[in-house]
């Protein structure tokens, strides 16, 4: 195994197809928005008197649409996933192409990775169903203690309870991580497997599985330069840059807007709420926009690195 060859290659192939940028851009998406700050300036700040009732009274009057936008949140969310998940089928596909010397084409891309979605779907869905099962029933975990804890006869049972389940749901919410950690790298496996491989989505999670378990150092390793060290702290970098102007209109203009707003007509202030929405959309897509030569050079490189481990040949550079 040779990490830095496998690195310098992965840039320069990122930097000569940067065509690939496109579906970077779009696997981006999958990583999360900008960080939210609401709760940063809404304690600091002193509504109007009288707007709290405004608001109930045109809750109760617009419900339904509020109702749409809740249920259509979550959809919206699971859109993006789709989206995000073919893009980076697509980039797998792609830096496949580009290892093997062919210059990748974004039509014929977009073409295979669409026949090939719902396998992709297929394991992910698997894969990720685990993490699901496990988060929800530390959840459930968590509430029956905070109930048994507050059910205690007494003060000394409460706070002796309370501290058993600080300390379970620590263990608990550790081996959640270890847990989604191993799906993960196995996720980066299985979906090479299926798309430079061919396989269908059950044979590929094995083909995955086979590949990580004999290369177990080598895997984590490749996680952690390039998922932590290069992916992970550039995404943080990214997204706090962008926190800047979202904390300076939270902590500075929302405060003096709030004082101006009348508190029988509530559409002033329900307006800079979905403006602040709008902005904060904006600028999570303009730092994923950011972000897509760092993720295509991540996966580019993940593809290089599963390529050396099934014995294909690299790409000269």
């Amino acid at each position: 195994m040779n990490l830095g060859d496998w690195l310098a290659r992965g840039l320069a192939l990122t930097w000569r197809y940067k065509s690939l940028w496109v579906f970077g851009f779009l696997a981006a998406l999958g990583l999360g928005g900008t960080p939210n700050v609401h709760g940063q300036f809404w304690d600091r700040t002193r509504a109007p008197v009288g707007l709290d009732e405004a608001l109930r009274r045109w809750l109760e009057l617009n419900w339904p649409l509020l109702a749409l936008a809740l249920l259509g949140l979550p959809l919206a969310a699971l859109l993006v996933q789709l989206v995000a998940l073919w893009g980076q089928g697509a980039l797998i596909l792609g830096s496949g192409e580009a290892a093997e010397g062919r210059p990748p084409t974004l039509r014929a891309l977009a073409r295979r990775v669409t026949a090939r979605l719902l396998r992709l779907i297929g394991i992910m869905a698997l894969l990720g169903a685990p993490s699901f099962l496990a988060g929800l029933i530390v959840l459930l975990g968590i509430l029956a203690g905070l109930l048994l804890a507050f059910t205690q006869p007494t003060e000394g049972l409460r706070i002796t309870t309370l501290l058993v389940v600080a300390l379970g749901a620590l263990a608990f919410l550790g081996c959640l991580l270890l847990l989604a950690g191993v799906l993960h790298l196995w996720s980066r496996l299985a979906l090479r497997a299926a798309l430079l491989e061919d396989l269908p989505w059950l044979q590929a999670l094995r083909r995955g599985l086979e590949v990580g378990l004999r290369r177990v150092g080598s895997l984590l390793l490749v996680w952690l330069v390039l998922d932590v060290g290069v992916l992970g702290v550039t995404a943080f970098i990214v997204s706090s840059l962008f926190l800047i102007p979202l904390l300076a209109i939270g902590g500075l203009v929302f405060p003096a807007f709030l004082r101006g707003v009348a508190p029988a007509d509530p559409s002033a202030f329900l307006g800079f709420l979905l403006f602040f929405a709008i902005l904060s959309v904006g600028l999570s897509l303009l730092s994923r926009l950011l972000l897509a030569p760092v993720v295509t050079f991540v996966e580019t490189t993940w593809t290089l690195a599963y390529r050396s481990w099934v014995g294909q040949p690299l790409p000269s550079l």
